[in-house]
């Protein structure tokens, strides 16, 4: 079975030897990709798979090599290959290089991203703006604000403007907000940001979402659950813990992370109930242990590394890559 994915590389770039069509070529290099990601220790030998893609014709194959960089290359090369890859003559490949860096943020990757700030392709400068606000430098606010009016952006940049937290930014966010017909997504995510950024609207706006009624009954009730942990809302311990409570509330993981970012301790034992709750969904043991993880009290961490092995595979490798994230 280990050869499994080794007879998949070869099909892959075998298909990017012989074929024509874009489509199919590009479906073989996502391969390679995820052949990558799926497990690091296979990085060696993908190694060579990353040169031929890098070397392809095709703008989205050499766009799809960027992305796998992340998982086959050491942590130290990265930043070196993504800033050459900064000059690719093709937007596309700049944008996953810009954005690739963007994720790493490293503060020695800041005077790359000031230099792809002034990029000729919007969506470039996006992405670089995005790395700036992850390490706090205000340079990419305005290209920040700019990527409100873009529908596929607007989301991502209400995150980074949110990360920034430069108060410069509140009457743009305040008049998206207020928006006629805005993506309830957006609007939620906008509401998150008004709050960090102080206008007590936003607050106001996700505590009334978690309300389990009729007419909220969308997915964003579970982002708004959270987001009233995380800013630290009025109210927001007793409503997540309502949440928690209720067995019969699908967004009771997300109220279990929303406690976690709250940060009182209060939420301790109710936390570790619901990892210990018999017949408990996995998904909800994981989210709890998230939040564990994220109040930060010695005593809930030390129960996480415990229940560690009990968990599958997969809800492992989530929860290791959060406690290698937050020692």
């Amino acid at each position: 079975m280990t050869d499994d994915w080794r007879a998949e590389r070869d099909r892959a770039l075998l298909a990017l030897e012989r074929e024509r069509d874009p489509a199919k070529r590009t479906e073989a290099a996502e391969l390679l990709f995820h052949l990558a990601a799926e497990d690091a220790s296979r990085a060696p030998e993908l190694s060579e798979a990353l040169t031929r893609l890098l070397a392809d014709p095709q703008v989205a194959v050499r766009r799809m090599a960027v992305g796998m960089a992340t998982a086959v290359l050491p942590a130290d090369e990265l930043p070196g290959f993504l800033a050459a890859r900064l000059a690719d003559e093709e937007s596309l490949v700049r944008v996953e290089a810009a954005g690739r860096l963007a994720d790493l943020s490293r503060p020695d990757c800041r005077g790359t991203l000031a230099r792809a700030l002034e990029d000729p392709v919007f969506e470039v400068r996006f992405e670089a703006a995005r790395g700036m606000a992850s390490l706090k430098h205000p340079s990419g606010l305005e290209v920040l604000v700019q990527a409100l009016d873009e529908d596929l952006m607007r989301f991502r940049a209400l995150g980074a403007l949110a990360e920034l937290g430069d108060v410069r930014a509140l009457p743009a966010v305040q008049r998206l907000f207020r928006r006629w017909l805005l993506p309830a997504f957006d609007k939620t995510q906008a509401a998150g940001v008004l709050a960090k950024l102080g206008d007590s609207e936003g607050a106001g706006w996700l505590v009334k979402r978690t309300e389990r009624r009729r007419w909220n009954w969308a997915q964003d009730r579970a982002l708004a659950v959270e987001l009233c942990g995380e800013v630290k809302a009025d109210g927001a311990l007793e409503r997540l813990r309502a949440i928690l409570d209720d067995k019969k509330d699908n967004c009771r993981g997300a109220a279990a992370r929303g406690l976690g970012r709250l940060g009182d301790p209060k939420a301790l034992p109710w936390l570790l109930s619901l990892l210990d709750e018999p017949g408990v969904p996995e998904d909800y043991r994981l989210d709890a242990a998230e939040g564990l993880w994220l109040l930060g009290i010695p005593e809930g961490r030390e129960r996480v590394r415990a229940v560690l092995p009990a968990f599958s595979q997969e809800a492992r490798a989530e929860l290791s890559e959060l406690i290698q994230e937050m020692p």
